[in-house]
């Protein structure tokens, strides 16, 4: 918030919510002279849109770690979160090589491994990856809560906890992830995943047929 303090530096990154992301970026780089921008949220649409229209002089690079948490602020920071993670790099069209370069060095010093791929490309996976996963936790979490006559945090194990963990997501975080393109066409399939699922029930060579393809063959 305090965009005035950006000084001279060979990097800036910025992390805020998504429906924040533009504008803060359209502060950035007036601010910022040649130095790399680079955006970490989780959708890349918005960001290249902008960099199309930016100046030509900006250098803007996003960069998505495949790491998080739903508890937010300083106390629930974790220094060992991003390592071994998979970092996304999206080019821009301000994008040069040395700003990917700088970009990818980054996320490796972060402890984390790189990946480049297109922005098109990156929001599609963040639909199937990140979209999908806290549409289920939230239909999850529905359910459950509407079958158990009590709170689930009283009777719940670590199984229903870790599959509706995403449900408690920031609002400013959720409601724009839940507009990733491609998130309809998932949630569809997921829907055709459970009447699977529905249909085996009782079933028990069904079942284990079902089971078989999300395991993998045995060793």
């Amino acid at each position: 918030e305090r965009l005035d303090d950006v000084g001279p530096a060979d990097v800036v990154v910025v992390a805020t919510p998504l429906a924040s992301v533009v504008a803060t970026l359209e502060a950035v780089v007036a601010r910022a002279g040649r130095a790399v921008v680079i955006e970490v949220g989780s959708l890349k649409g918005p960001v290249a849109a902008f960099a199309e229209r930016a100046p030509a002089a900006a250098r803007i690079v996003g960069l998505h770690p495949m790491a998080g948490r739903t508890a937010s602020g300083f106390a629930a920071a974790d220094p060992a979160i991003f390592r071994g993670r998979p970092f996304l790099v999206v080019p821009t069209g301000r994008s040069d090589a040395a700003a990917m370069a700088a970009t990818g060095d980054l996320a490796r010093e972060l402890g984390g491994t790189v990946t480049v791929c297109s922005v098109q490309v990156h929001d599609r996976a963040v639909a199937a990856i990140s979209a999908l996963p806290l549409a289920s936790a939230v239909a999850l979490a529905r359910v459950a809560g509407a079958a158990v006559p009590m709170p689930l945090e009283d009777v719940a194990g670590p199984g229903l906890r870790d599959a509706t963990r995403l449900a408690s997501t920031p609002l400013e975080l959720a409601l724009p992830l839940l507009a990733a393109p491609g998130l309809a066409e998932h949630v569809a399939s997921l829907r055709a995943a459970l009447g699977d699922i529905e249909r085996a029930l009782g079933d028990e060579a069904a079942l284990r047929r079902l089971l078989d393809d999300v395991r993998g063959p045995r060793t």
